[in-house]
């Protein structure tokens, strides 16, 4: 018989899940069977508030575990290895042919948004949840305490009595999205070592979603390639710039090697050492050689002549080596950065100065969206401020919606609607500029909306921004607020706002590929 799963993480307060969980139970009239708890390793007194949870729950439902083995979702990897281990959870269940439902509301913020980039590839998942405090902005009678605090200030009795909040406290909030329609088949297209003909051939795939996708559902540590361009393959790339997405994604596709292999496109007369890559039904064929851990592109082409020469061997390939990290061509003027914003205003400077810095993005302008909240209305004015009088050419257009939080069904369409219809926008005015999404922004629901928002508006990735180093990032938090940044004079409010306080090492930034709802038919050729 299907039991009702509930897998929720579990960050710094456990009262988070327990509530989830009788939410769903007074509010949805639903069962929980099994809930299933998420947490990170080491974090101080996590055993305690998983402990908390077990127990107070006991005759309600079976919980179980799984601890990360990392104490935070802080970097690429471990946010990679965090989406590995939940597909792999929510497919233990599929197989049971039990039914999933996903929390929000637990853990990091990091981990609810890739919660959610996750859940669209199952058909088992029938629901995604937050939970929200109605007395969260209030002391006094706020419930979602901390586990230090239960730990510290109350007796067990007192304990169990806050890991069960007044119903109408609560405010259960699901977060709409859609299935994907081949979901089963990309996992199935992922997960295999080899293409997969009657898979692959009916799905298009472009290379940075097809190296995620496959980092998350094979799940096979591999070391990467260096790619390198020769000057010949670099002026290619660098005079057609028409061609440079789809080049992109073939450079980022070719440093895995399973992907290397894949998409090898074999030639009809070989009379040359090197080999040729092709995407898809794309035009471009890339001339490469293998070096140890470096792929070395010696010249792209896509006219027919001048390939079927290079591939008889009539032409010979330069070999001077170019970094592809210094090919990139100049930066990419005044485009446009979106950003749903919270309480942190140093999310947008974060986003910006990394995106300028990694990814050599020069962006003109920063809309900003965010709700009605009057905290986060002097975080706007604070920043436009510090643009201003620091004659940073950069305009910021501040958009709010009049909602506080996505706290019901409608505040989670009017934030959705409001997002998409000012993302479609700003490419309909700038059909020559591209457009960066951030999704650090905001609260946990509105990061899980914002990446369903990108899905709609056909946007390729999000980038959220990772303070590496956790101590730093609390240092952060208490040295960034509105309230501190406002008694700091504006040359200070700059280094701390631009990073040039702190090391730049120890941020990064997290491009995640968003995920076609209704992937094309891929042409053959």
């Amino acid at each position: 018989m299907a039991k009702n799963v509930l897998i929720a993480t579990l960050g710094e307060s456990p009262i988070v899940v327990t509530s989830m969980v009788h939410a769903l139970q007074t509010q949805k009239d639903m069962t929980i069977d099994q809930l299933h708890v998420i947490h990170p390793q080491g974090a101080r007194l996590i055993d305690f508030g998983y402990a908390l949870i077990e127990e107070h729950l006991k005759g309600e439902c079976t919980v179980t575990q799984c601890t990360l083995p990392f104490p935070d979702t802080n970097s690429r990897e471990t946010s990679m290895m965090f989406l590995q281990i939940l597909s792999d959870l929510i497919k233990r269940y599929e197989d049971d042919e039990d039914n999933v439902y996903l929390s929000l509301a637990g853990g990091r913020k990091n981990m609810s948004a890739l919660m959610a980039s996750t859940c669209q590839f199952f058909k088992c998942v029938r629901g995604l949840y937050h939970v929200l405090d109605k007395h969260e902005n209030n002391p006094a009678n706020r419930n979602f305490h901390s586990i230090e605090t239960l730990y510290d200030d109350f007796n067990k009795n007192k304990r169990s009595e806050k890991l069960s909040p007044p119903a109408d406290d609560l405010i259960l909030v699901e977060i709409p999205y859609e299935q994907l329609s081949s979901g089963v088949e990309l996992r199935q297209y992922f997960s295999e070592e080899q293409s997969t003909t009657n898979v692959s051939s009916a799905i298009k795939i472009d290379g940075e979603f097809e190296a995620f996708g496959r980092e998350i559902f094979q799940k096979r540590k591999t070391d990467l390639f260096d790619v390198y361009l020769s000057k010949e393959a670099n002026d290619f790339y660098m005079e057609n710039e028409g061609k440079q997405k789809n080049l992109e994604n073939c450079f980022r596709s070719m440093r895995h090697p399973q992907l290397l292999q894949i998409h090898n496109h074999s030639l009809s007369s070989p009379k040359t050492d090197c080999l040729c890559f092709k995407m898809g039904n794309t035009d471009e064929r890339l001339f490469y050689y293998t070096n140890d851990s470096s792929i070395i592109i010696a010249t792209i082409v896509t006219h027919r002549e001048r390939y079927n020469q290079i591939a008889n061997g009539n032409t010979p390939l330069c070999s001077q080596d170019h970094p592809l990290y210094i090919h990139s061509n100049e930066l990419k003027q005044q485009n446009i950065l979106i950003v749903p914003l919270g309480k942190s205003p140093m999310v947008v400077t974060q986003t910006f100065v990394l995106l300028s810095t990694l990814e050599r993005v020069d962006i003109g302008k920063m809309i900003l969206i965010y709700p009605n909240n009057a905290e986060i209305r002097n975080g706007v004015k604070l920043l436009q401020n510090v643009f201003r009088k620091k004659k940073i050419n950069r305009a910021i257009e501040p958009i709010k919606i009049d909602i506080k939080d996505v706290a019901s069904d409608s505040d989670c369409k009017a934030y959705s609607d409001k997002l998409v219809s000012v993302i479609k926008r700003a490419q309909t005015e700038n059909p020559d500029k591209s457009i960066y999404l951030s999704l650090s922004g905001g609260r946990k629901g509105m990061a899980a909306l914002t990446l369903f928002a990108a899905q709609q508006a056909n946007i390729d990735a999000v980038y959220h921004t990772l303070i590496t180093d956790a101590n730093l990032e609390s240092q952060i938090e208490q040295e960034t607020t509105v309230d501190v940044l406002n008694k700091l004079s504006e040359e200070e409010k700059v280094l701390r706002l631009f990073l040039r306080k702190y090391c730049e090492s120890n941020f990064d930034l997290f491009r995640v590929p968003v995920i076609p709802l209704s992937p094309n038919p891929a042409e053959t050729s």
